[in-house]
C-alpha cells in the first residue's frame, strides 16, 4: 500500500521539548519494578495502571482496549492501552506501537528447571514501551503535523504459537481507534546495550515506505545502531497490522542474548540504546518530510 504524498515541510521549531533519553530510562526501569507483566498476575495490574496514568498525563483521549482470547484451550484477558494526539484537518494518521506485556515462560534458558520461569522483560517488552512514553510527552508540549496514535499492546507473548500470538494487535486491526491509520512503526526489543537495528523483511516487502522513512531519519540524527543490511524475517506485532491496511515497519534487534531468558533485565540495556530509537522515531513526526512516496 503506498502513502500519500507530502510536501517538504521543515523540523520543529527552536527551543521545542526534545526526546530524553532518561526520561524514557526511567520508564523502562519502572516497568520492570512491577516485575513480570503478565495477564492474571499483580504485576500487570499494576503497570496496567502506570501506562494508563502516564498516557493520561499526556493526552485527554486515553483508552483501554479489553478482550479476550484462545490460548492453550482457555480465555485469558487482555488489555491494550490506547492514546490519541489529534492534528488538524487532513493530517496523516499514524501508529506507534509496542507490546506491554512479557514472556510467561523463559524458554530459552539452558537449565530446564528455570524454563517455566516469567521473564522480567526489560527489552522484550518495556524498551519500545519506555520510548513511546517519552514521545508521548513530545506530543503534549510539541505540535506534531500528523495525527498519532500509540498503542501498548497487550498479549503479543502469552502464547507459545504464532496462531495464538500478538491478540492485542491482532484485536485493534480489527478494531482500530480512533480510525484506522494510514501507517505504522511498531517498537520492539531496541534496549539492547549493543543495539543494532537491520531492515527486518517482512517490513522491507510490505511497508517499503515507512522502512525508507525511519532509515532516512536515523541518518539525518546519526543513529548509528541502524545498519544498511537485511535482518531476519521476524513474526510480530506488525503482520496483523499490515494485513489489515496498516503498512507498518517493526524496528527491532532480534540479535539479543537475553532473548527469553531470566537475563533480560535493565543490566543489560542501556539508555543510549532507548535514545537513539527515540529521536529516530521524533525525526521521523517533526523532521524533513518526503515529498512523495511509492
Amino acid at each position: 500500500m503506498g502513502l500519500a504524498a507530502l510536501l517538504l515541510v521543515g523540523g520543529g521549531r527552536a527551543g521545542a521539548a526534545r526526546f530524553d533519553q532518561a526520561r524514557a530510562w526511567e520508564h523502562l526501569v519502572r516497568q520492570c519494578s512491577f516485575g513480570p507483566r503478565v495477564s492474571g498476575q499483580p504485576g500487570h495490574a499494576q503497570c496496567l495502571a502506570y501506562l494508563q496514568s502516564t498516557l493520561s498525563q499526556y493526552s485527554r483521549q486515553v483508552r483501554q482496549q479489553e478482550l479476550e482470547a484462545p490460548v492453550a484451550g482457555k480465555q485469558v484477558r487482555f488489555v491494550n492501552v490506547l492514546a490519541d494526539f489529534p492534528a488538524g484537518p487532513g493530517a496523516e494518521h499514524v501508529l506507534l506501537c509496542a507490546h506491554w506485556d512479557t514472556r510467561p515462560r523463559a524458554d530459552r534458558e539452558r537449565d530446564p528447571e528455570q524454563r517455566g520461569q516469567p521473564i522480567l522483560g526489560a527489552n522484550d517488552g518495556a524498551s519500545g514501551v519506555a520510548v513511546l512514553l517519552e514521545v508521548a510527552r513530545l506530543l503534549a508540549e510539541r505540535p506534531c503535523p500528523y495525527h498519532v496514535t500509540i498503542a501498548l499492546f497487550d498479549g503479543e507473548d502469552y502464547a507459545s504459537g504464532a496462531a495464538e500470538m500478538f491478540a492485542g494487535a491482532k484485536e485493534y486491526a480489527r478494531h482500530p481507534w480512533p480510525s484506522r491509520p494510514q501507517w505504522g512503526v511498531l517498537l520492539d526489543m531496541v534496549g539492547d546495550r549493543n543495539l543494532r537495528v537491520l531492515r527486518e523483511q517482512y517490513s522491507a516487502a510490505h511497508a517499503a515506505a515507512v522502512v525508507s522513512r525511519l532509515w532516512a531519519a536515523a541518518g539525518r540524527v546519526g543513529a548509528k545502531a541502524f545498519g544498511r543490511g537485511a535482518g531476519y524475517l521476524v513474526m510480530d506485532d506488525h503482520w496483523p497490522l499490515t494485513e489489515a491496511g496498516t503498512p507498518t515497519a517493526v524496528v527491532i534487534d532480534f540479535d539479543y542474548p537475553h532473548w527469553h531468558r531470566l537475563t533480560d533485565i535493565p543490566a543489560n540495556c542501556a539508555p543510549e540504546s532507548l535514545g537513539e530509537v527515540g529521536r529516530t522515531v521524533e525525526e521521523v513526526l517533526w523532521g524533513k518530510r518526503p515529498t512523495s512516496t511509492s
